[in-house]
């Protein structure tokens, strides 16, 4: 797809990253999208064709993240991306009282710290690496509405907004 609008969107497999996914297509980018299954990756394949590129990583491994980076450049050429959408993202629920903390911190890691793994990999390929051609990408940061709320059910729901407040910024 040597003419390809090129886009990053993490978090594919269902929800906003599977809708945000399905638009892109239909208005012909291509997407490269990260899943944690095969077998997502196979459906995702099959359902959206030759628009989607699955990246198979975790976003919490950054060796993976930073392999992720050099596929889609290599597939890119000297071109950058259009965009890169960070939308993986999880909710851990439940009471306080019983809630474990190593809990607590995968969704920190999954919600906070991997979208900046994403970025700092991914940039080069969106404009940092002046070498590239073309406009410099974007950056989108999906969070949740929760964050803007001013009441907050319960204790969890107020971690899992501090967890989500980084792409409310």
């Amino acid at each position: 797809m040597a003419n390809s609008k090129d886009v990053v969107v993490t978090g594919v497999s269902t929800g906003i990253g599977w809708g945000t996914t399905k638009v892109l297509v239909s208005k012909g980018f291509r997407v490269f999208g990260s899943v944690r299954k095969q077998a997502d990756a196979d459906r995702l394949q099959r359902e959206f064709g030759n628009g989607f590129v699955p990246l198979l990583m975790d976003i919490t491994d950054a060796d993976a993240v930073h392999q992720a980076a050099q596929n889609v450049g290599s597939m890119i050429g000297d071109r950058n991306l259009v965009g890169l959408v960070n939308n993986a993202g999880i909710v851990v629920s439940g009471p306080l009282l019983y809630l474990r903390p190593s809990e607590y911190r995968r969704q920190l890691d999954v919600n906070m710290i991997s979208p900046l793994v994403v970025i700092q990999a991914f940039a080069p390929l969106l404009g940092t690496d002046k070498k590239r051609q073309g406009p410099a990408g974007r950056i989108v940061n999906i969070s949740s509405s929760i964050v803007s709320q001013k009441y907050l059910y319960n204790e969890a729901h107020r971690l899992y907004a501090a967890s989500h407040y980084v792409g409310y910024l």
